[in-house]
């Protein structure tokens, strides 16, 4: 028949052999011309040209004697120049079959690429890199393009409705005898463990040594879907392929020329199970499987209307527009305010950018230190120092959220919703960027601080089993725990804390709107102080004062006042473009988040957190603290506090600070969520049964203790607790001992005072008193000493 243009060839058809060359020449409807061959044309490759269903189609076949991942890819390569109109391919033939207990795969079986779990159809195995740990597999390959999966789903479908004409296309092998199904042989699956004896064939291998395995009840054509593992060298060892397939979740079969194909080529492969890629291979089943590829092949192009293909892009445009396409998914916008963490950002864009020296890392500090800022500005960073990388930004707030960040960003990437109905969207935008065609990419996980969110429970997966990996990609989390970060990034981590003072002032010029308020550095760096430097503080106090047009030094009035005075002003939320919403953005609800946490994993975290609420913030020794069941449980809890920043150590471990703002935050989350008064009554009662004599030997142990008892003592709740009038004592009498009289008059004399209300016994009001009368006459002594 005479030969159409070459630009109307819209179909590649690739083999390795000849046998599968043959296959897919019988399986034409009508036969073509040969091309004839420019001089100046460096294409080596010959054709088989024809069609099938109006598919105009090229078909070429591997060198004699040359196949693999790379020969494939040359000859690919080679097709697409001659025949610019293709749009996708078909890479039809032979292949070792995988049987598992998970899948009852027999020789004469198709298998057939198909996206599954990380993997887009075609996995390849031996490509990697010895590390420490063992064999690191790299890089990815792409997932058939959309029409070739859509015809798949179509085929499916008339299976199901046993419309499937495969057997039928088998019968174009009817005068050839050695395509044909009796001239393969017997099935014979032999254990794993039982490698094959000398000679061509298995003749004197042991029969005990077979799979004893039932005959299928069905005698049609049995298509599996799934992973094709593919190796530059021919996998016949039964153990190592069981090895590598676990490794791999689970692989159909292996070849060895698809992986040169699937990155440059778009196509699909169809493999005829012709072994068990073990050590008993012969060749008596080549023939016929090579023929029921080739079948499967044509049915596949029967059900892709020829008008469809045409309005698609072809193979070179779908690789040069993915290859060009960059993506910027960032739901915020630049914050022109940001100012400072420039170590932080040199630190990021050399590890992550410059050096590769990882591929993901985390930022992890206290809420309202500027994690998220800190991505954000880096992100933009990146946008605009290296503008072939693609930007996705994704909230691990909930699976509902990171859903639709996941979903935003594959309708950016043009991908469409699979033609399997159990694939998710989070699942297509993973597979996208694990593959080549993603290229260059930073993907930001953000608040990724909920271990149930990320890592998943039950049988629910977890946002980490949605994260990308690839070669050319960059992962960036944000996080409150340390914990999270190191597990996320194996120790991958940027810490960060508060701003400097320097950055600190200029942040806060920068967010206010009447720069006027900065002529008095005084106050000023008194508000940054009393702020500690937060710049989530700072955000907000400059929210506060651009609305009210109030003084700093009047802010800090307001600040000073009373506590209550002090929660109104850290409580009120603000709006800002470069934070999720105002709600969460108010300095002592911003760490609700982290309570919550807290809660829900660690009850001894949440008794020391509600016991440090009651006493001061900071110099708080070790030994004061509540006692609990055991060693491991205490430093346990100590950790979880520490990994969300709000316990400090200092002094060996022996002493913790906790951020002022953060003590605040915690005491309003007390009288939100908590019985106010029994956690103060509960504080009482151990700092009571810890606090020492007012020996001088226990002199450095009660002047430690003596901030934190006063703090309890001064708050009015728990005044009913019995421990309440022994803790007013012991204070009393070190206070006396200090020679803070006045100080101890006071707290001696409700010792007094409360023991004569619970109607304690006489012994403990004489003791009180006694102690008491001990304090006045040293008041008097110092009265009458003042005024000679």
């Amino acid at each position: 028949m005479p030969r159409p243009p070459r630009e109307e060839y819209t179909v590649g058809w690739v083999c390795a052999l000849p046998a599968e060359l043959a296959a897919a020449q019988e399986m034409l409807d009508e036969e073509h011309e040969d091309i004839e061959r420019d001089v100046n044309d460096n294409d080596e490759n010959l054709y088989s040209l024809g069609s099938i269903a109006g598919h105009n189609i090229a078909i070429v076949c591997l060198p004699a004697g040359r196949i693999g991942n790379n020969p494939a890819a040359v000859v690919a390569t080679q097709m697409k120049t001659t025949f610019k109109g293709i749009r996708f391919g078909l890479m039809v033939g032979i292949g070792g079959g995988v049987p598992s207990a998970a899948v009852d795969i027999r020789l004469g079986d198709v298998v057939v690429s198909q996206p599954d779990k990380t993997f887009g159809g075609v996995v390849q195995y031996d490509s990697g890199k010895a590390t420490p740990s063992g064999f690191k597999r790299t890089g990815s390959l792409n997932a058939p393009p959309q029409i070739l999966l859509s015809a798949v789903a179509k085929v499916q479908a008339n299976k199901l409705r046993n419309r499937s004409k495969v057997s039928e296309y088998l019968q174009r092998f009817s005068h050839m005898p050695d395509f044909q199904h009796e001239a393969a042989g017997p099935d014979i699956l032999f254990k794993g463990d039982y490698d094959h004896k000398e000679g061509q064939t298995c003749d004197e291998c042991s029969t005990d040594r077979q799979e004893g395995r039932q005959p299928r009840n069905s005698q049609g054509v049995i298509v599996h879907y799934g992973t094709i593992a593919s190796g530059n060298q021919v996998m016949k060892n039964a153990a190592e392929r069981d090895r590598v397939s676990a490794e791999l979740g689970g692989v159909l079969c292996f070849e060895m020329e698809a992986a040169g194909l699937m990155n440059n080529f778009p196509c699909l492969v169809i493999r005829g199970i012709c072994d068990y890629a073990d050590s008993h291979k012969n060749k008596r089943w080549q023939l016929y499987s090579a023929g029921i590829a080739a079948a499967y092949a044509k049915e596949v192009l029967l059900v892709i209307p020829p008008a469809d293909v045409a309005k698609t892009r072809t193979a070179e445009e779908a690789i040069q527009s993915a290859s060009k396409r960059v993506i910027h998914s960032i739901p915020f916008l630049l914050n022109r305010s940001f100012v400072g963490r420039k170590a932080e950002l040199d630190m990021l864009k050399q590890r992550l950018i410059v050096d590769r020296a990882c591929y993901k890392m985390s930022i992890v500090g206290l809420g309202g230190t500027g994690k998220t800022q800190v991505a954000l500005q880096f992100a933009y960073m990146v946008k605009e120092s290296w503008p072939e990388f693609s930007i996705f930004w994704v909230p691990a707030l909930s699976m509902e959220s990171f859903e639709q960040a996941c979903a935003e960003a594959a309708r950016l990437l043009g991908i469409p919703q699979a033609a399997n109905g159990e694939d998710d969207i989070k699942e297509q935008f993973k597979r996208h960027l694990s593959t080549a065609w993603a290229g260059r990419w930073l993907l930001v996980v953000d608040n990724a601080d909920d271990t149930d969110i990320l890592f998943g429970t039950g049988q629910a997966k977890g946002v980490i089993n949605y994260l990308p990996q690839s070669e050319e990609g960059v992962v960036l989390f944000t996080t409150r725990t340390l914990e999270v970060a190191v597990s996320l990034t194996r120790g991958d981590v940027l810490k960060i804390g508060p701003m400097n003072q320097q950055d600190a002032g200029d942040f806060l010029g920068k967010s206010l709107i009447r720069k006027d308020l900065l002529r008095n550095s005084a106050s000023r760096d008194t508000l940054l102080d009393e702020l500690t430097c937060l710049p989530l503080a700072i955000a907000q106090a400059a929210a506060y004062l651009n609305k009210t047009s109030m003084s700093i030094t009047k802010y800090l009035h307001l600040l000073r006042s009373t506590e209550q005075d002090l929660i109104d002003l850290m409580s009120r939320e603000f709006r800002d473009d470069t934070r999720y919403n105002s709600s969460a953005n108010a300095v002592a609800t911003t760490w609700v988040v982290s309570f919550n946490h807290i809660r829900a994993r660690d009850a001894v975290a949440v008794g020391l957190l509600l016991f440090i609420s009651c006493i001061e913030w900071k110099a708080i020794p070790h030994s004061i603290l509540p006692s609990v069941q055991s060693e491991v449980q205490m430093e346990e809890a100590i950790g979880t506090l520490c990994g969300y920043s709000f316990l400090v150590r200092q002094r060996d471990e022996e002493e913790y600070d906790v951020h002022r703002l953060v003590h605040l935050a915690t005491r309003i989350w007390v009288r939100q969520y908590g019985d106010t008064r029994g956690v103060a009554e509960k504080a009482i009662r151990n700092v009571a049964g810890v606090f020492p004599s007012n020996d001088y030997a226990n002199r450095a142990v009660w002047r430690a203790y003596l901030p934190h008892a006063l703090r309890l003592l001064e708050d009015k709740q728990g005044c009913e607790v019995d421990e309440r009038s022994k803790l007013c004592l012991l204070v009393g009498q070190c206070l006396r001992v200090d020679g803070r009289i006045q100080e101890a008059v006071r707290w001696l004399k409700e010792s007094c005072e409360q023991r004569q209300r619970l109607n304690k016994g006489n012994s403990d009001r004489l003791l009180s008193q006694h102690t008491l009368a001990i304090a006045y006459q040293r008041t008097d002594r110092l009265r009458r000493q003042s005024s000679c």
